[in-house]
């Protein structure tokens, strides 16, 4: 059995999972790290992975997924609503910047065929890079994500038309192109039917099934099917398998059970999505690169500032804001996935092959090396072309939110709106008292806004959103995010421009306590200890003890800022996390002959980190300050992250 498939296979995972957690630790794209592990991989590199090796099929199932995922987010309605997007943006878009490229090919001396065929290339953007990029920064609701999705998905079909002129271009046996495109448009047509009738009598019917049987191994693998199905199905029509994945997504678009089908592709879909993006980085010739670097790096700059340029132009004709249109550029000014294909197709028939081809290729892959980047940092690349313009908040629905919260002040601005945002909210509401909730939870979002609260969709985390919601009238802020790291972005991004508004933040526990006071949080309530407080309340009561005493020992608890709850024994769990930054307890025992016998509790040579919670001697817990000298035998309690606790322990003993 050969085992060459699998051997260069694992290389690449093995590799991905070294640069993947690299490029995340400074914060840049994981599609970049994907690219990079192709490129060092690669035949001109190390030549690890020869250029027989074929990932093209599991890469282009990954696309089908994304594809599929970006469907369940426009349903056939929001669809409908995105008729000038997709077809007057999109298919200006194309024809402009094709019919742009090729007149520059024209004036360098490119012949008409070959000219037509890479103008077709490289008018088309990168649905993978931009789809994701956009999907992890959380903008695929924001109107520059829907006009660049809006254009994609036009860019989708026309790629289907370009392949079928390609052949007819390059002069494929006088072969007549319009019976051609006829037949695209009516397999295109008899598809989306299907699809159609499909999502309004079939998935329905049998995603309810598969739900009653509350099996989730049958719920994945029916949502892999549905999505896989569709692709086989555009496949075996001649038409796009990535075309396919999005339309069966918008079936689903409406239905109860997008967010569990998005959760249970999402793991397949970045792993098959990186394969992507590794055969993009093993395409690369390092030896072309090598030989006309100025002339690809001339060719990638020309082809990103071309259609940055157009693409900006456009939407702002179309009426779009200019700090939406220029992000719209920045978004969509990159060579895309479609070029391979179309270069490969013409090379098969004679047309752009060699070194001409792969200066096509080398200038493509750069400018999908920069996109990430570009689409990345786009909010501070258009702040250089908008000094003085007035920036607004880049969220569908940003300027309805401005709107229906115009006329709310003193209000409570709730970020996140998950059980314990409902809970707040709705003592509020009974209080008759304002507030505003934003939650990227689009569930969340979605129900709240059947009822009619004052429920937004966005990141709480960027500026303009939490202004456009009125956080500069607001009375109060409460944070309740279970991410702790983002909980503390927003205390951040609040304390930036409004110092003395109040701030309240929900924490599962007091890991984060100091850092969040410190970067400005007025109150932290620490989710776990304050449940239990409650519970250690009930039991003191049931136990007969007076109740005004048990408030009083509750609250001082409380006033001690949790001390007697800090940390706790670990379990096995727990340990095989490493969960360092932690704090639990640890119990040591003073030996005879230990340094610190005779010690007063406040000496013994703990890590700094690590505190004394009690003094254990002739099985009676004693605190630190009841103890004056420690003695053989006595049992000292500590707390602390567990690295610290080792060493501390190691000090003790």
């Amino acid at each position: 059995m050969d085992f060459t498939f699998f051997n260069q296979l694992m290389m690449i995972l093995g590799l991905s999972v070294c640069a993947i957690s690299l490029f995340h630790r400074f914060n840049l794209p994981e599609s970049l790290g994907y690219l990079a592990v192709g490129i060092v991989l690669g035949p001109t590199a190390t030549g690890f992975i020869h250029q027989d090796f074929d990932i093209s099929l599991l890469a282009e199932i990954g696309v089908v997924f994304l594809l599929f995922t970006l469907g369940l987010e426009f349903s056939i309605s929001r669809m409908k609503s995105m008729k000038q997007e997709v077809f007057g943006l999109g298919g200006l878009q194309v024809l402009l910047c094709a019919t742009g490229i090729f007149g520059i090919l024209n004036v360098l001396g490119v012949p008409v065929r070959e000219s037509l065929i890479i103008a077709a290339a490289l008018a088309l953007s990168s649905t993978a890079i931009v789809s994701k990029e956009l999907t992890q920064s959380n903008e695929i609701r924001a109107r520059q994500g829907q006009l660049s999705i809006g254009v994609l998905l036009f860019q989708d079909i026309a790629a289907v038309l370009f392949l079928i002129l390609v052949p007819a271009i390059a002069g494929a046996g006088g072969q007549s192109v319009l019976p051609a495109i006829g037949m695209a448009l009516v397999k295109g047509t008899l598809f989306v039917t299907l699809m159609l009738a499909a999502g309004k009598w079939v998935l329905p019917v049998v995603f309810k099934e598969i739900a009653r049987t509350r099996s989730e191994e049958l719920f994945v693998l029916v949502a892999l099917m549905t999505a896989l199905m569709a692709a086989w199905l555009t496949h075996m029509l001649g038409l796009s398998m990535a075309l396919g994945g999005f339309i069966a997504g918008m079936m689903l678009g409406d239905s109860n059970y997008k967010h569990q089908v998005e959760a249970d592709i999402r793991p397949f879909r970045d792993i098959l999505l990186g394969l992507f993006f590794v055969s993009v980085g093993l395409m690369l010739d390092l030896n072309i690169l090598a030989q006309h670097w100025p002339v690809i790096l001339g060719a990638t700059i020309g082809l990103l500032v071309f259609k940055f340029s157009v693409i900006s132009i456009l939407a702002t004709t179309f009426g779009e804001e200019r700090r939406t249109a220029l992000k719209t550029g920045l978004t969509l000014c990159q060579g895309g996935e479609f070029c391979f294909a179309l270069i490969a197709l013409a090379t098969q028939y004679g047309q752009t092959g060699g070194e001409k081809a792969s200066l096509v290729l080398s200038a493509t892959i750069l400018s999908m090396l920069v996109a990430p980047m570009l689409i990345r940092n786009s909010s501070s690349i258009v702040k250089l072309f908008c000094k003085g313009v007035e920036t607004s908040a880049t969220y569908e629905g940003s300027v309805d939110i401005k709107q229906r919260a115009a006329h709310i002040s003193d209000h409570t601005l709730i970020c996140g709106y998950g059980r314990v945002g409902q809970t707040i909210s709705r003592f509020l509401s009974r209080e008759n008292l304002q507030y505003v909730a934003l939650d990227d939870d689009a569930m969340h979002v979605h129900e709240a806004g059947l009822a009619g609260e004052p429920v937004f969709y966005g990141d709480c985390r960027r500026l303009e959103l939490l202004e456009a919601a009125g956080v500069d009238r607001a009375k109060q802020v409460i944070v309740c995010i279970d991410n702790a790291d983002n909980a503390l972005a927003v205390v951040n991004t609040i304390r930036s421009e409004y110092h003395h508004l109040p701030i309240l933040v929900r924490t599962r526990d007091l890991a984060q306590c100091d850092e969040l006071k410190q970067a400005g949080a007025t109150t932290v309530v620490p989710e776990v200890l304050e449940s239990s407080l409650l519970i250690v309340k009930q039991v003191f009561l049931m136990l007969g003890m007076d109740r005004e005493v048990v408030r009083h020992k509750i609250h001082q608890a409380r006033e001690q800022q949790y001390d007697i709850l800090s940390g706790y024994y670990p379990g096995v769990t727990d340990i095989l996390a490493e969960t360092d930054d932690v704090p639990v307890r640890h119990a040591v025992t003073l030996c005879k002959g230990s340094p610190c016998e005779g010690l007063r509790p406040a000496e013994l040579p703990v890590e700094g980190n690590v505190s004394v919670m009690g003094i254990k001697r002739d099985g009676i817990t004693y605190e630190p300050a009841q103890v004056t000298r420690m003695a053989a035998d006595d049992i000292v309690i500590l707390a602390g992250p567990m690295a610290s606790l080792k060493q501390s322990e190691k000090n003790l003993i």
